[in-house]
């Protein structure tokens, strides 16, 4: 195998792989602003002739801040109907309808492209009048947006207009023909400037003729009159220092003109290459196109080979998936610690709760009980001992230890009415067998009465548990309640705090391991 085959797959992947980052990249800022709950958004659609690139989930931008997402795609009177959730905040108008179709000063959205690899997006625009768009209604204005292939297409035709362009400067000033028709300008430049040396030397003698000619006048006037002698000699000096101004002028000239007609075949020449230059780098361009059209190299692949753009698709899905579900998990972190009355002790917990939904989430528990763990052990025995009445009989051993106990549940929750939500819970509590129940009964979930049953093998009665707990501040709360109902000799009163917050940190550390499903 040629170490070109192996060379040019692998550069593909690195393409992609980068490609893919990128693209993740962004979807986390996107996404880092825009919540995909549907309670505080309205829904609009609009129809497209072409959504290729969209998908579901896509983000919809205002200005570049990102106020929705596509909620569903479905072909709909052979035109794909896109169903949008829009910010609540954000009020569309429908414009004033006008016969063309078009509504005026109306609200307007159209496909647009980020990246080469067909990451596509929507783009909404308000509207100032009319009345506002409600849920539900259409988005009738709709933008088609210019593609990649009309771009390529556009820089072909002015590609070919500039390569004529070049082409027309190559015949006339290239070749035998163009190099005559630049010695001819030479040739008759330079008979311009032979016929300006020889005025400029006949108009020499007649300004010395001028000269002589003041002088005499001036001899003139200075016989008929002098008072004014010494005003007209001085306005004789002047003159003749203005001609030879002229002169020196007209001297100086002479020389400029030949240095022009050198600089200006300097000129010509430096054009001639800079057009040939031009003409190679406008061939070069065209070569390059004329591959990324047939489909060769590396761009030509990611551009016309659909097979791409799909599994980029399927990559960003689950990516934006996974970041969806890490968006949404809360890992609350609790420490509690309740004081019992009847036997002066203190009980002392820390929990963990990972809630990746609203109606979900786990608990785990590392729980200090001054009751510590207690084990029954009951062992037959049968003796031999002379003189006993009954040779079998059993012993029953009770040892407690002090031990922490280990709590693992898993909680599901029902929304009663907006204000109330109820929650059942089973697993493992504080290493036994349990369930429970917690009921919030006010809005912001301030208010808490919460039920445990477990430790059914220990007593005659499963030890069964209330409190009632209240968040007096953001992240802490109260609590009181009476444990071991069933069993009198068991039962006692109690009360405590606690602290309960979300820690981002150690969503962080969850996300390298696995998100939990909602």
């Amino acid at each position: 195998m040629k170490l070109e085959n192996i060379i040019t797959p692998f550069k593909v992947g690195l393409l992609v792989i980068a490609a893919t980052l990128g693209t993740i990249f962004m979807i986390v800022q996107f996404t880092s602003g825009v919540a995909m709950n549907e309670d505080d958004r309205y829904q609009v659609y609009a129809y497209f002739d072409d959504v290729t690139g969209l998908a579901v989930r896509s983000r919809v931008v205002m200005s570049g801040i990102p106020v929705g997402y596509i909620k569903s795609i479905r072909l709909e009177n052979q035109k794909a109907r896109v169903d949008i959730m829009v910010d609540e905040s954000l009020e569309l108008h429908e414009g004033v309808k006008k016969p063309d179709g078009w509504n005026k000063n109306g609200a307007t959205v159209a496909r647009k492209q980020a990246s080469l690899i067909g990451d596509y997006y929507l783009e909404l625009s308000p509207g100032t009048q009319g009345p506002p768009l409600k849920d539900g209604d259409q988005i009738e204005n709709v933008v088609t947006a210019v593609g990649p292939e009309e771009l390529m297409e556009n820089f072909n035709t002015i590609t070919k207009d500039i390569q004529k362009v070049t082409e027309s400067l190559a015949e006339v000033f290239g070749g035998d023909k163009g190099a005559a028709r630049i010695d001819q300008m030479v040739a008759d430049l330079q008979e311009v400037l032979s016929t300006v040396r020889v005025f400029v030397e006949t108009n020499s003698d007649s300004l010395g003729r001028i000269v002589t000619n003041a002088e005499m006048t001036s001899a003139e006037v200075r016989q008929f009159a002098a008072v004014g002698t010494e005003l007209m000699e001085s306005m004789i000096r002047d003159a003749r220092a203005v001609v030879q101004e002229v002169k020196f002028i007209i001297g100086q000239s002479s020389g400029d003109l030949q240095a022009g007609l050198g600089t200006l075949q300097g000129t010509l020449s430096r054009l001639q290459s800079t057009l040939d230059s031009l003409n190679y780098s406008l061939q070069n361009v065209q070569d390059i196109t004329d591959k990324v059209n047939e489909g060769e190299g590396t761009v030509g692949k990611l551009i016309n080979d659909p097979s791409i753009a799909d599994r980029t698709d399927r990559i960003l899905a689950d990516a934006e998936e996974y970041v969806d579900s890490l968006a949404r998990l809360k890992t609350i972190v609790e420490l509690r610690s309740a004081y019992y009355v009847k036997n002066a002790r203190f009980k002392n917990t820390v929990g963990l709760k990972l809630q990746p939904a609203l109606d979900k989430y786990y608990l785990i528990q590392l729980v200090d009980d001054f009751r510590g763990t207690t084990r029954v052990v009951r062992d037959d025995v049968n003796t031999t001992q002379s003189g006993s009445q009954d040779p079998l009989y059993r012993e029953t051993r009770v040892t407690t230890t002090d031990e922490f106990k280990f709590s693992a549940q898993l909680a599901r929750g029902w929304e009663i009415s907006p204000s109330m939500m109820l929650f059942g819970r089973f697993g493992i509590m504080e290493s036994s067998g349990g369930l429970g129940a917690d009921l919030y009964l006010t809005e912001g979930y301030d208010f808490k009465i919460a039920t445990d049953l477990f430790d059914f093998g220990r007593n005659t009665n499963p030890r069964f548990r209330a409190r009632a707990t209240y968040e007096f501040f953001e992240f802490a709360y109260i609590m009181g309640g009476v444990d071991d109902v069933f069993n009198g000799d068991q039962r006692d009163y109690y009360f405590g705090i606690g602290l309960e917050f979300n820690d981002e940190d150690l969503k962080a550390l969850i996300s390298t391991t696995g998100v939990p499903t909602p």
